[in-house]
């Protein structure tokens, strides 16, 4: 099963690692606040996905308040950064 790693960021939010220790290096990212569904989705104003240079999910990048949007299990062993 993969390892999912959560650091919490300097700023306040999160990143959730889907390839941690992979030398994955961010081609693009898709900030979904500009996605139709965000105005009846609240959640999706705070999270940009990286993709890799094969188009990839790499990480999620959480803006603001990460206890709003990630489940408990995962902020129960999020790492400072």
């Amino acid at each position: 099963m993969a390892e999912i790693v959560v650091t919490l960021t300097e700023d306040g939010g999160a990143y959730v690692h889907l390839m941690p220790g992979d030398a994955s290096i961010v081609r693009e990212s898709i900030a979904l606040d500009e996605l139709d569904a965000a105005d009846r989705v609240p959640t999706l104003d705070a999270l940009t996905l990286d993709l890799d240079h094969y188009g990839r999910l790499v990480g999620i990048r959480v803006a603001g308040s990460p206890d709003s949007v990630l489940p408990p299990a995962l902020l129960d062993t999020a790492r400072e950064a």
